[in-house]
């Protein structure tokens, strides 16, 4: 029970990891240490978090109890010679990562921490050596493309250094657009906590990966952070591509759902200068402007949505939607049917028939309506409580009718 309690608190402080959380992530590899005092796996990752904070010296401490439990862990080693890199032991350091290279000799990010270490004591033409020799076995090795640009500088070849740096981005730039490629997948999977160590390694590679950005900023909403940090990833987006429409759009949904209608609207408004045509952003636009009171703009915007595109669900049912809020039930229902013709599973549209229904007294039929949502979707809580509502006051009707009857 207790090793399942200590590694519990590792889990978690992995997660909140995965979420920069670091202040947390450390809490609860405390809360394991506690429990397991010569926990290695918790000591490993607390001191890796403590690295990543550029707290050097806890973070040494932490990884000298992993050692002396086991001298031969990789993990460790190597992350006592980066900090041993930050504090200014250099020699220090080069014996944490010839130690690695005894244990396993083609660990290559070892071999180009030595170099560079090396590089550190003025040694560069030694250190050079060995980013040659990871990059005879291989030439698209970022990091060592990058190091031997960084000492070739400190030499004064700057020429001969910058075609090694511009390189190093060049590769980091595609190995970054492989791991988000890798995340988007896993997303699609619904795995996001999976998806999110692809994105931190793709913005590892490239801080600039634009994408990456907003699918992080995307996971952090479904995880449930606060708007201000959800936002945060958008906006450094936009930073690097001020024209970027994703970051735009999720940056307006999230302003449009927390109540900042003035706001959202701006986001929208700029992904119309980019492209008149955006369907997403004529019908959120519509949306936000209904919430300041914009009826008769409201309208016209989410009817252009649907002239622009007359399939589309979503503008369909933004309609609904919005006709639903202005209590016109009658148009409501034109535009559910529109959408129901053209997707007969669409829950959307199947719920909001039901409850405009629901809204009209028409509790048999809008019943029906909830019965096929459930048929389609057995956990829907929207369909779930109208269809024990409207069950509850039909049941009302008929004990009343029939208490009617007997007084007659």
């Amino acid at each position: 029970m207790v090793l399942k309690n200590c590694w519990h608190h590792i889990n978690r402080g992995l997660v909140s990891l995965s979420y920069d959380n670091y202040t947390k992530a450390v809490s609860e590899f405390d809360k394991a240490i506690k429990i397991e005092s010569d926990n290695i796996s918790a000591h490993l990752h607390k001191g890796i978090v403590l690295y990543k904070m550029h707290k050097y010296e806890d973070a040494i401490g932490c990884f000298n109890k992993v050692i002396e439990k086991d001298p031969k862990d990789i993990a460790a080693l190597y992350h006592l010679g980066r900090c041993l890199e930050g504090i200014g032991k250099y020699e220090s350091a080069i014996s944490c990562f010839e130690k690695i290279l005894k244990i396993e000799s083609q660990y290559e990010e070892a071999l180009i921490y030595k170099g560079l270490n090396i590089s550190n004591l003025g040694r560069h033409v030694e250190s050079i050596f060995c980013f040659d020799e990871i990059l005879k076995k291989d030439p698209h090795n970022s990091s060592a493309l990058a190091k031997k640009g960084l000492v070739l500088n400190r030499i004064d070849k700057k020429d001969e250094a910058l075609f090694y740096l511009n390189k190093s981005a060049e590769e980091d730039s595609k190995n970054s657009l492989k791991m988000f490629k890798n995340g988007f997948e896993l997303t699609r999977e619904g795995k996001h906590e999976e998806a999110l160590k692809h994105f931190n390694k793709a913005l590892e590679l490239d801080p600039k990966n634009v994408k990456a950005l907003v699918q992080k900023g995307i996971i952090f909403d479904i995880a449930g952070f606060s708007r201000k940090e959800i936002v945060a990833f958008f906006d450094r987006a936009l930073e690097v591509d001020p024209k970027c429409i994703d970051a735009l759009l999720n940056k307006g949904f999230i302003l449009d759902r927390t109540g900042f209608f003035e706001k959202a609207l701006k986001c929208f408004d700029k992904v119309l200068e980019i492209d008149p045509v955006n369907i997403r952003a004529t019908y959120s636009k519509g949306i936000s402007l209904f919430s300041l009171k914009k009826n008769a703009e409201a309208m016209f915007y989410c009817k252009r949505a649907i002239e622009l595109e007359p399939s589309n669900l979503k503008a369909l049912g933004s309609m609904v939607w919005l006709l639903e809020h202005m209590k016109k039930y009658e148009e409501a229902v034109e535009y559910c049917d529109k959408a129901i013709m053209l997707e007969p599973n669409y829950v959307y549209a199947l719920n909001y028939k039901g409850k405009i229904l629901y809204n009209l007294g028409k509790y048999v039929e809008a019943l029906k309506y909830y019965d096929e949502v459930l048929r389609i979707d057995p956990i829907n809580h929207r369909a779930i409580y109208y269809k024990n509502d409207i069950i509850a006051k039909t049941s009302k009707k008929k004990r009343f009718g029939f208490i009617a009857k007997l007084k007659n």
